[in-house]
C-alpha cells in the first residue's frame, strides 16, 4: 500500500530539538560485546508491564548522522517515547523502548576526526571513510540485535524496528542485506539513500545515470569517465563493493515489512530524488503491491530531521505494532 507524497507547506523547517516539557524517559547503560548501548523506556515498562502484550516489547533501533553522537537520537528517543505512550490506545500496543549507541569512529569511539570528514572538508579519503563506517555500524547494530534479548530475558517476543538519520539512514538501507529474515519488522530512513554510489559519484562530479544502468556496474565505462583524482577518490574495489550493496538495496530488501521514508524536498546533501526513485521502482514491483510503504517529503526541508519527522515516526509505530504477520524473534 502506497500512501502518496506529502508536503507541509510553512516556513523553512529547523532540526528536531526536545521540547523542554517533554518528560524524560529512564536511560539504562549496557555493554555488548564491548559495545556500549543506551535503552530508553526499559524502566517504565519493568514497572507497569502490558498485560495484553505480557513478555513482548517493540525495540526501537536508532542511527545517528555523520559528525554527531548518540545524543541527537537520544532526543528524539524521549520524544518518540513520551508521544507513543500518550496516544497508544490502551490494550491494543506493546511497550516500547529505543536503542541507540555511538557509531563508529563517532563520539567515545573516535578514531580519526579525518575520517568524518567530506571531500569538500579535504578528506581525499571519504567514499571509503564513509563506507566503511556505514558496513561497521551496521555490523554493530546486528550484533546487537542478536545479544539484546539474552540481556533482558524479562522479555520472550520482540519487535525489532530499524531507524536512522543521514549516516543512519545509510546505514539501515545496509542492514537488511545482513539481518535474519523476520529479525527486523520495519524500517524508517529519514535523509538516507538506498543508492550510495549514486548519491557519491554525484559529489564527485560524475552523472550517474550514464553508468548506473539496469543495476549494472560497467567499471570500463566509468573509467573513461573519470581523471585521475576521481579514479583515486573512487577505486574499483570499492565502486564494485558499492555497488552490490546498491543492488542488494534495489533487489533484495524484505518486501513484507512497513517502510517509513523522509526526506527533505530541498536536501542538497542526500536528495530526495534518489529515495524517490526507489520508491517508483517499487510501484512497479508485483511483490511489493501490498507493502506499507510511506514516503514522506517535507517541504522547504533541507537535510533535516524536523519535529514533524519525528512525530510521524510515533505515529507510524502506533499503526504499525504490532501486526500479527510478525514472525517470533
Amino acid at each position: 500500500m502506497f500512501r502518496g507524497d506529502r508536503l507541509i507547506r510553512k516556513g523553512h523547517e529547523p532540526r528536531f530539538s526536545l521540547p523542554p516539557t517533554t518528560p524524560l524517559s529512564s536511560k539504562t547503560e549496557l555493554a555488548i560485546g564491548g559495545l556500549r548501548i543506551y535503552v530508553y523506556g526499559l524502566d517504565e515498562i519493568n514497572s507497569n508491564p502490558s498485560q495484553s502484550f505480557p513478555g513482548e516489547v517493540a525495540v526501537l533501533y536508532m542511527a545517528h548522522n555523520r559528525t554527531r553522537t548518540y545524543r541527537v537520537m537520544e532526543d528524539m528517543a524521549h520524544e518518540i517515547l513520551y508521544r507513543y505512550r500518550t496516544n497508544e490506545k490502551k490494550g491494543e500496543s506493546p511497550g516500547l523502548i529505543a536503542v541507540t549507541m555511538n557509531m563508529r569512529n563517532h563520539g567515545d569511539r573516535e578514531v580519526d576526526p579525518r575520517a568524518n570528514k567530506t571531500w569538500k572538508d579535504g578528506n581525499e579519503n571519504h567514499a571509503m571513510d564513509l563506507m566503511s563506517i556505514i558496513s561497521g555500524s551496521a555490523q554493530d547494530f546486528k550484533l546487537v540485535l542478536d545479544y539484546l534479548p539474552n540481556y533482558l530475558p524479562q522479555f520472550t517476543r520482540f519487535y525489532n524496528i530499524m531507524a536512522g538519520v543521514s549516516l543512519g539512514g545509510h546505514t539501515a538501507w545496509r542492514i537488511a542485506s545482513l539481518i535474519s529474515p523476520g529479525q527486523i519488522h520495519a524500517y524508517t530512513m529519514v535523509v538516507g539513500c538506498p543508492s550510495l554510489s549514486t548519491l557519491l559519484l554525484s559529489r564527485l562530479g560524475i552523472d550517474p545515470s550514464t553508468v548506473n544502468q539496469d543495476n549494472k556496474f560497467d567499471w570500463e565505462k566509468l573509467q573513461q569517465l573519470m581523471d585521475s583524482t576521481q579514479e583515486r577518490r573512487w577505486p574499483r574495489p570499492l565502486a564494485e563493493m558499492v555497488h552490490q550493496g546498491d543492488w542488494k538495496a534495489a533487489n533484495e530488501f524484505p518486501t513484507n515489512v512497513p517502510l517509513l521514508l523522509c526526506n527533505g524536498l530541498h536536501d542538497k546533501l542526500v536528495p530526495a530524488k534518489y529515495t524517490r526513485a526507489w520508491v517508483e521502482a517499487s510501484k512497479r514491483n508485483p511483490e511489493r503491491a501490498n507493502q506499507d510503504i510511506r514516503f514522506f517529503v517535507q517541504d522547504n526541508t533541507g537535510h533535516s530531521c524536523t519535529k514533524e519527522m519525528v512525530a510521524m515516526m510515533a505515529e507510524w509505530l502506533r499503526d504499525i505494532l504490532p501486526s500479527a504477520s510478525y514472525p517470533n524473534v
